[in-house]
This record gives structure tokens, C-alpha cells and sequence, in this order.
């Protein structure tokens, strides 16, 4: 049985969708869309964002790239259904869907993390092997307040100096 994205998200009355793909450090990244542009984008193949997406670093800055096109082309984003998933902690009905990522022409983004890593799976598979993992959990630190309602800062490193990247197309 194939799964209907869009009769799901009418089931769960779901009004936005966070379109997910991965940076190159594992940072989510993306777009958060009004539920009808989303589908509209499923039925005409026009959700788009830039590759050089992939290439931001933990940061949020961009590097040279011999890999990214100077122009700074846009990726077609494809939404892989089966991570179709009701985000728990918005107070709006609001799904989540990782993507992978394809040039205009149709082909897989080679460099995309999620494209890397199935052509490492099935160099694994190839040759009969079966990759464990151990994930490392990372948090930020925060200067602490004794107000609640202040919002987070971040705190001053040995340096001397605060953080003061961006997260473009951070989610």
C-alpha cells in the first residue's frame, strides 16, 4: 500500500510543512511552506533552493567551493514520503518531510549528504558489510538569566568573543 502525502496532510489538517535537507555538517536546513504551496509544489516539481545550502558550515557561513557552481544554482528538492511526520511540539498542525535533492535536469545532486550516503550504503552492501553507528548528542550553551522571558544569548568564549553567525535556511 502506497502512502497519500496529500490525503494525509488534509487528514491532519496540517498547515505547514518543513522541507528538510541536510548540510553537510547534519544541520537541518531548508524551507517552512503554507501547506497549499507545498502541494503545489508536489504537483508541479517546483520547490527549489540553492545548492549552496549543503555547502554551509556549522556556522551558518559559505566557503569556497570547488564542488558548488559559482552562480549558485537551485536544487529541486523531491520529498521522500516515507519521512512524512506530524512535528510533536508546534501548537499548529505542522508536518516535516526530509527531502533529496536533484539538478534541473533531473539528476541526484551528488554531493547532497543524503545522495553520499547511499552510495556509501551500498558500497557497504556490496561488500557485505553492516555499519553501526553511535550517535554523540551536542547541545549549545547558553549565559544563564534569572529572567525567563530574556531571550537566549550566546555566551562569551575564552576568545573573549560571542558567536555572531547566521543559519541561513536553518530550521
Amino acid at each position: 500500500m502506497s502512502f497519500d502525502m496529500k490525503k494525509w496532510l488534509k487528514e491532519q489538517s496540517i498547515t505547514e510543512v518543513e522541507c528538510l535537507v541536510s548540510d553537510i555538517s547534519g544541520i537541518p536546513r531548508g524551507k517552512i511552506l503554507p501547506v497549499q504551496k507545498f502541494v503545489s509544489a508536489l504537483e508541479t516539481g517546483g520547490l527549489r533552493l540553492p545548492e549552496y545550502v549543503f555547502g554551509q558550515s556549522v556556522t551558518g557561513e559559505y566557503h569556497d567551493s570547488e564542488v558548488l557552481n559559482e552562480i549558485g544554482s537551485d536544487v529541486i528538492l523531491i520529498p521522500d514520503q516515507s519521512t512524512c511526520r506530524l512535528v510533536p511540539w508546534y501548537s499548529e498542525p505542522t508536518a516535516q518531510v526530509i527531502h533529496d535533492a536533484a539538478n534541473t535536469d533531473g539528476d541526484e545532486v551528488a554531493f547532497a549528504p543524503r545522495a553520499v550516503l547511499k552510495n556509501v550504503m551500498n558500497l557497504f552492501d556490496k561488500a557485505g558489510l553492516k555499519p553501526v553507528i553511535a550517535p554523540e548528542l551536542e547541545f549549545f550553551l547558553v549565559e544563564q538569566s534569572a529572567d525567563a522571558n530574556n531571550p537566549l544569548v550566546t555566551p562569551t568564549g575564552r576568545s573573549g568573543r560571542a558567536e555572531k553567525a547566521k543559519q541561513a535556511y536553518g530550521i
